[in-house]
């Protein structure tokens, strides 16, 4: 059983969120502890983990959050074949050649797949993620 600040870290929802969920949507679904702490499952972890991985592939937790942790498990597969990477991080457009440098640096301790550098129409029309 995990507390709400351990759940919160490790899948960097925030203890917000999870109340708020836990209202509109009735999941989670929290033990209490002793204290009347909220306590979660592995299981618990593992489908907000889920969630979260779907929701910034661009779902709505509405619409996937009172599915299963298989149900989940499934549609995250889905992914993995396309040919769009869905862990892409942060792809990032440079449209001036005297911002390269700045934002080499600024990006440094950031997970970028992919700086696209823009200086004209025709590396517009050959961009590609």
């Amino acid at each position: 059983m995990y507390p709400i600040n351990v759940v919160e870290k490790e899948t960097t929802i925030s203890k917000f969120l999870l109340r708020m969920w836990e209202r509109r949507y009735t999941f989670p679904r929290p033990e209490r502890d002793s204290k009347g702490e909220r306590v979660y499952t592995n299981e618990d972890v593992k489908k907000l983990k889920l969630i979260k991985k779907l929701m910034e592939e661009g779902y709505r937790p509405s619409k996937i959050i009172n599915q299963t942790l298989d149900a989940l498990q499934e549609l995250s597969k889905s992914f993995a074949g396309s040919k769009i990477s869905t862990n892409l991080g942060m792809v990032v457009l440079v449209t001036s050649p005297e911002l390269v440098d700045n934002v080499h640096e600024a990006l440094k301790n950031h997970e970028v797949k992919k700086v696209i550098f823009i200086n004209c129409m025709e590396d517009i029309k050959n961009m590609t993620l």
